[in-house]
């Protein structure tokens, strides 16, 4: 059997109790108790090893089920109309936003492959090593060679300096967009039933108390909104990029290669490069993606006078101005990736069901809760000149190296069972 055929055969449950971080690359340098020096020379992963760990973190699967109660029994809405799309993806994702994409970097360059708008072609799709290396080949190149990721304070922890980026390993990085998150959020919190209320206890801002009063929102539990961006914040960067690592350390198990999740570069100097680095106290070069950053005002009661990533023009961008005319405008688009002309429950796509009719029963969004959403997001903007308020629209936490292993040095060091035989074998098996 080939490596790629190992690697399909391999049992899931395997992968997921044998999953083990595993550091030291070919060609890794390591000083302290453990030290050693590979005498083996650095070797890149393949490209269809790179596509399958690509398309494991984020690829497109097919369509969704969603067997949700889009209606309760006395015919009311439940929400279900907040659904983002029916596109179904390797990482599960609240109202199938998917907020998060996948860059990485390599010998060859950084790259991105976009997919987080991409429809399904098929009810089941790209399950395949063919669809893989298909897609793997659609990646847009960011820029030529290694992205340069500071090894220093305050941008990576010093137990993680020696082995991070090396060469040879491929270091993938989710990036999570938390403007769309945000503005989804709202419109399931304020439409019926939920009619959950929003204040600003920091500036004592109400914008939503005409909406109280026309019997939309409760305001028996307010909800303040550093919570509430918070929240977002741990569905988008926290949860859906701990999924997508999660996928990628169980197909490198099935691979059978190295690799570790790690606690990753500052979020603003990875976007934006050596200014933002500097900025912080960095010394030295930095690379960047190439993010659009926007200025916070001077006035501004949270980070004044700081830039913060937007988006990545074209490729990733946020539901934020300069990428719409205004704030309320953000706000029409995300309603209409819905119900717009073209939306997930309105235009020509693949949907779960095989009764058509049943999406002509699912109610829309309330124009009351568009108008409430609407207004939140004008208070936020004009009061904190950002959006959202206390937290960067763009977000990147834990990243994965994924690696060939030098199994000299575990052998040294370890007993025999740290290194599963599969693991032990793959350059035989992949790059004989």
């Amino acid at each position: 059997m080939s490596g790629i055929d190992d690697a399909l055969a391999f049992p899931a449950l395997e992968a997921v109790f044998g999953r083990r971080a595993r550091r030291f690359p070919l060609g890794g340098t390591l000083t302290g108790p453990l030290e050693y020096s590979s005498a083996e020379v650095p070797l890149a992963l393949s490209a269809q090893e790179e596509a399958v760990l690509v398309a494991a973190a984020s690829g497109t699967t097919g369509v969704v089920l969603e067997e949700w109660a889009f209606r309760d029994a006395d015919g009311e809405p439940t929400g279900g109309d907040k659904l983002a799309s029916f596109t179904g993806r390797t990482y599960p994702s609240p109202l199938a936003n998917h907020s998060t994409e996948v860059f990485w970097t390599n010998d060859d360059g950084t790259f991105v492959l976009p997919q987080r708008d991409g429809r399904p072609r098929a009810y089941v799709q790209d399950r395949e090593p063919a669809d893989h290396a298909l897609a793997h080949k659609g990646a847009v190149r960011l820029g030529v060679g290694r992205l340069d990721i500071p090894r220093a304070r305050p941008n990576l922890f010093a137990f993680n300096r020696q082995l991070i980026n090396a060469p040879g390993s491929t270091v993938f990085i989710p990036i999570a967009d938390l403007t769309r998150q945000c503005i989804s959020a709202l419109l399931l919190y304020f439409d019926r039933p939920h009619g959950y209320y929003l204040v600003d206890r920091r500036l004592g801002g109400d914008p939503l108390r005409p909406f109280v009063e026309s019997g939309l929102l409760d305001d028996t539990h307010p909800v303040d909104l550093a919570d509430f961006e918070r929240w977002q914040m741990v569905d988008a960067n926290g949860v859906e990029s701990g999924l997508v690592v999660a996928n990628l350390l169980t197909a490198t198990q099935a691979l059978g290669l190295g690799g570790h999740p790690f606690s990753g570069g500052k979020g603003r100097v990875t976007m934006g490069g050596e200014r933002h680095w500097h900025a912080i106290g960095g010394e030295g070069t930095a690379g960047g993606l190439g993010f659009r950053f926007h200025r916070v005002p001077d006035d501004a009661p949270i980070g004044a006078g700081e830039e913060i990533p937007v988006g990545l023009d074209g490729i990733f961008e946020g539901a934020v101005p300069p990428y719409h005319d205004t704030i309320e405008d953000a706000v029409d688009f995300v309603v209409g990736l819905r119900w717009g002309d073209d939306g997930a429950f309105t235009g020509d796509r693949p949907r779960p069901w095989r009764d058509e009719r049943v999406v002509q029963r699912i109610p829309r969004p309330s124009e009351e809760a568009i108008a409430a959403v609407k207004t939140w997001v004008r208070y936020v903007w004009d009061a904190y000149g950002r959006f959202p308020a206390t937290i960067d629209p763009f977000l990147t936490t834990v990243w994965y190296q994924a690696h060939h292993l030098d199994v000299g040095f575990y052998d040294r060091y370890y007993p025999g069972e740290a290194v599963p035989d599969h693991i032990r074998s793959h350059l035989a098996r992949w790059h004989a």
